[in-house]
């Protein structure tokens, strides 16, 4: 077999073979596994030949962080087969560098955080990225498909293009001390301290980028208020729903990623009991997904969709073992 490794996907009806020489095919499957491979060896671990076979239960393209369960599954099977010795961090982070650098997607490192991690965790997207690990368990989630497919990287690419301009034309009228902030990369940008320096000139830009800047400020504050609920250990569901919802207004609103067929699923959910919901990954398209009051609620509202959209009853799940 050699260096060649044999991946077949259950889901796709496809059987490839891939080198770590081989160019990437843009847009299809086989070009994650082929990227996890690239990362693997850029880091110095050989990987020889390989059988694996690809099956998953995630809709693709649907905002359910399909692609990083996938590389993560992929960097975690080559690490368990081949005894590489990695930790969860390591998995997530060549997983992430799969992703982002080698394909080119402009993500973050949460989705592959947290595939890798599992339970609940706290991020920091800020170097050293450091990773808390939260207890909370018995959180009943529902997830709704729309049906409509999404590219990542088109919406995230155009968004941060934004909020990059947004930063940019700042610095053109606020003092010289913040100029260092406003030029970091946008996941390492202190957006406390941006937040505060900026109340006085929002005016100076247009509606466009002035809705970027305001969503990424106002979406800082608001996961800031579900951090300190979800630190409780026994998080208050009703708190979480309030900003679920206050979240999904943001982005509808102010990033403007929503789209009709997402907001006809969230006006069902929310007059079938949901205590809160939201566009799940980058939007466009792809799922909602829904807090429930508790699993049997969680059924219940599932049940009211059934004919109309595909959903799920989910729950706090374990990441790699």
């Amino acid at each position: 077999m050699g260096n060649v490794v044999k991946v077949r996907s259950v889901n796709m009806g496809e059987e490839v073979e891939l080198r770590v020489d081989d160019k990437l095919s843009v847009g299809s499957w086989s070009s994650y596994v082929l990227a996890a491979l690239k990362v693997l060896s850029m880091h110095g671990y050989y990987i020889g030949g390989a059988e694996l076979t690809i099956r998953s239960d995630v809709p693709i393209g649907s905002g359910l962080a399909s692609s990083a369960a996938l590389l993560v599954a992929v960097v975690n099977w080559f690490n368990k087969a081949y005894g590489l010795g990695l930790s969860r961090r390591d998995i997530a982070e060549f997983a992430y560098e799969a992703e982002h650098n080698v394909m080119g997607i402009p993500c973050g490192r949460l989705d592959q955080y947290s595939s890798s991690y599992g339970g609940l965790i706290i991020l920091e997207t800020r170097p050293p990225y450091r990773v808390e690990e939260l207890g909370v368990k018995g959180l009943d989630f529902i997830v709704v498909d729309s049906g409509v497919r999404h590219s990542t990287m088109s919406v995230h690419t155009v968004r941060q293009r934004e909020l990059r301009e947004a930063l940019s034309m700042l610095r053109e009228s606020m003092p010289r001390e913040y100029w260092g902030e406003l030029s970091k990369p946008l996941d390492e940008v202190n957006w406390d301290l941006i937040a505060n320096a900026t109340k006085d000139y929002l005016s100076t830009l247009d509606d466009t980028h002035r809705k970027r800047l305001e969503f990424t400020i106002l979406m800082n504050e608001s996961t800031k208020r579900a951090m300190a609920e979800l630190r409780k250990g026994e998080p208050d569901r009703r708190v979480l729903g309030e900003v679920m919802n206050e979240q999904h207004r943001l982005l509808r609103d102010l990033y403007e990623v929503s789209i009709p067929e997402l907001e006809e699923i969230k006006r069902h959910l929310d007059s079938n009991g949901a205590l809160g919901s939201k566009i799940s990954g980058a939007g466009m398209g792809g799922s909602m997904v829904a807090l429930a009051e508790s699993r049997e609620d969680a059924k219940r509202i599932v049940e009211s969709i059934k004919g109309r959209w595909r959903a799920w009853v989910v729950s706090i799940d374990q990441g790699i073992s």
